[in-house]
Order: C-alpha cells, then sequence, then structure tokens
C-alpha cells in the first residue's frame, strides 16, 4: 500500500492557525493527509519525499522516461 497512514482534516483548522501542525504531522510521519471542505475531499497534502516516491511508482507503471509528463 503506498499509504500507510491516511489522515483527515476540515478546511477550517487552516483559518485557526493550526497549519503547521498539519504541516508537521505530514513530515514527521511521512504520511499523506486528506483536507475536507463541505463534506468533500478538497486537497491532498504529501509529504515531498512521499511525492518522489509516488513519481517514480507513476514511471514505472506508464514507461515515461519524462519527469511531470
Amino acid at each position: 500500500m503506498l499509504f500507510e497512514y491516511l489522515k483527515t482534516y476540515k478546511a477550517q483548522i487552516f483559518n485557526r492557525g493550526q497549519s503547521a501542525k498539519v504541516f508537521k504531522e505530514a513530515h514527521d510521519k511521512n504520511a499523506a493527509i486528506c483536507v475536507i471542505k463541505n463534506s468533500e475531499p478538497y486537497v491532498a497534502i504529501l509529504p515531498h519525499k512521499l511525492y518522489l516516491e509516488m513519481l517514480e511508482k507513476m514511471k514505472l507503471v506508464d514507461g515515461s522516461s519524462k519527469e511531470g509528463k
């Protein structure tokens, strides 16, 4: 499984000055975080290391040698 840990937060947490807490958790636990807005998934937050791993796996799947495409 690509994500060992998936935590969800409501978008309101960013309006309350708690964004540093969310980013720190994503970094420390190497975790993907899903932000929910209006009861719908709104955005995903990934640590850079996890993002790079995901890119490598996508390259293997589609055989692409170009980064970002």
